[in-house]
C-alpha cells in the first residue's frame, strides 16, 4: 500500500515538472484608475523616486525590505534597488515624459537568478479632465518549471498590489 500511495505521488511529481516545463513564463499585467488632477502633479509623483514611498505598495508588504536609491532619482537613468525577505532587484526610469508618464526596467533576483520586466506609468489625459494612468507589466519570470506556474498566477499576484498603489496615489494627487 505505501509502494503505491510513493508511485503515485511520484507520478504527480513528473507530471506537475512536465506540465511546468511547457508553460510559458512571460506575464503581464495592468490595472488603472481615472485621478481628478493635472498630469503635472501626477508626473510629480511618480517621477521622482523620492515620491514613491507615499504611494508604492511593495514596501509596506515587506517591513524587512531596504531600499537604497540611486544617485539620480528623478528622469532617465534614475534608480533604485531593494532587498527584503528573499526579494531583492533593481529599476532604472528608461523614459521620463511630462506628458505621457514613465518606462522603467526592473530586474528580479530571486534565489541567485535575475527575472527582467518592463515597467510603466503612462497618462492618458481625457476631455472631461481626469487622467486615466495606466500601470502595466511585462516580463519574464526566469525560474525552471517554477516560472511557468508563478507567470499563470501574476495577475492575481500583483494585480492587487497594483489597485492598491494606484488609490494611493489618486488619493495623493487629489490632495488639495
Amino acid at each position: 500500500m505505501l509502494k503505491k500511495i510513493l508511485l503515485t505521488l511520484a507520478a504527480l511529481l513528473v507530471i506537475l515538472v512536465l506540465i511546468g516545463s511547457f508553460l510559458t513564463t512571460h506575464y503581464e499585467v495592468s490595472r488603472s484608475v481615472l485621478i481628478q488632477a493635472p498630469t503635472e502633479k501626477i508626473f510629480s509623483l511618480i517621477s521622482d523616486l523620492k515620491q514613491w514611498p507615499a504611494w508604492e505598495p511593495f514596501s509596506s508588504r515587506n517591513k524587512n525590505m531596504q531600499t537604497v536609491l540611486g544617485e539620480k532619482t528623478s528622469g532617465v537613468d534614475a534608480a533604485q534597488s531593494w532587498a527584503g525577505e528573499g526579494d531583492q532587484g533593481r529599476l532604472t526610469f528608461t523614459e521620463c515624459d511630462p506628458k505621457t508618464g514613465i518606462t522603467f526596467d526592473l530586474v528580479f533576483t530571486n534565489g541567485g537568478r535575475d527575472s527582467l520586466a518592463r515597467s510603466w506609468m503612462h497618462m492618458n489625459p481625457r476631455p472631461d479632465g481626469a487622467v486615466e494612468v495606466v500601470w502595466a507589466i511585462d516580463g519574464e519570470i526566469n525560474m525552471p518549471v517554477i516560472g511557468g506556474y508563478a507567470a499563470s498566477f501574476s495577475d492575481r499576484m500583483m494585480g492587487p498590489m497594483f489597485e492598491e498603489g494606484l488609490a494611493k496615489l489618486k488619493a495623493k494627487a487629489e490632495e488639495k
